[in-house]
C-alpha cells in the first residue's frame, strides 16, 4: 500500500486530482490517536487491482477544524460522522451524534480527554 502525506489545506485539492471514481473505490476514513494530535487516514483501492491501494492522510491536532470530503465522495459522511464522535475531531459542517448518543460515553477512541 503507499501511503501518501498532505496536510489540512491541501486535502481537498489533493484528493481531487487523484480521486477518480470509475477507478477508485473509497474505502474507509481511519483515525489514529497519536496522543497530542490525530492522523486521519483516507483510504483507496483500484477496482481493477484490490491489491493496489493508496492512503492519504493528515495530521492535526484536536482543536484543528478538517475540511470535509463528502463534496467530492459523498458516502464519506458515515466515516467523518464516526471521526467526530469517536475522537472528537473537528470536521467542517460534521455534527457530533452519528454514532454515539449524547449520554453515552463521548470520545471512547481518544487517549486524552
Amino acid at each position: 500500500m503507499k501511503k501518501i502525506e498532505t496536510n489540512k489545506e491541501s486535502l481537498l485539492k489533493d484528493l481531487k486530482e487523484f480521486y477518480n471514481p470509475n477507478i477508485w473505490h473509497y474505502i474507509t476514513i481511519n483515525g489514529v490517536d497519536l496522543g497530542e494530535e490525530l492522523e486521519l487516514q483516507y483510504y483507496f483501492t483500484k477496482y481493477s487491482s484490490l491489491e493496489e491501494a493508496i492512503c492519504y492522510f493528515i495530521k492535526v491536532d484536536y482543536e484543528e477544524e478538517v475540511p470535509s470530503i463528502i463534496d467530492l465522495i459523498p458516502s464519506a459522511y458515515l466515516a467523518e460522522g464516526e471521526a467526530v464522535d469517536m475522537f472528537g475531531v473537528k470536521i467542517k459542517g460534521i455534527k457530533k451524534g452519528t454514532f454515539l448518543e449524547p449520554d453515552s460515553i463521548q470520545m471512547p477512541l481518544r487517549k486524552t480527554p
